[in-house]
């Protein structure tokens, strides 16, 4: 039976956190669009995209790698 992965947002702290990061990205990617034009805002945006997808793909492949129960993961001292 396979495990199942564990909720990046399972708490109002995480959710919150993820929306405020969400905020300020879209923020930066006005910004720039309005000082700099529409291209640079959409290049901005794909950067954000693309990080943001890079950091996603490095979280499942560690939640393959070492389980996603925060109780069973490694200390990290």
């Amino acid at each position: 039976m396979a495990e199942q992965v564990r909720n990046p947002l399972r708490n109002e702290a995480d959710a919150f956190r993820f929306l405020m990061m969400c905020v300020g990205a879209a923020a930066v990617v006005i910004v720039v669009a309005l000082l700099l034009g529409s291209l640079a805002g959409v290049l901005v945006a794909i950067a954000f995209l693309i990080v943001g997808a890079w950091r996603t793909w490095g979280m499942f492949d560690s939640w393959r790698r070492l389980g996603s129960d925060p109780d069973r993961a490694p200390d990290r001292d």
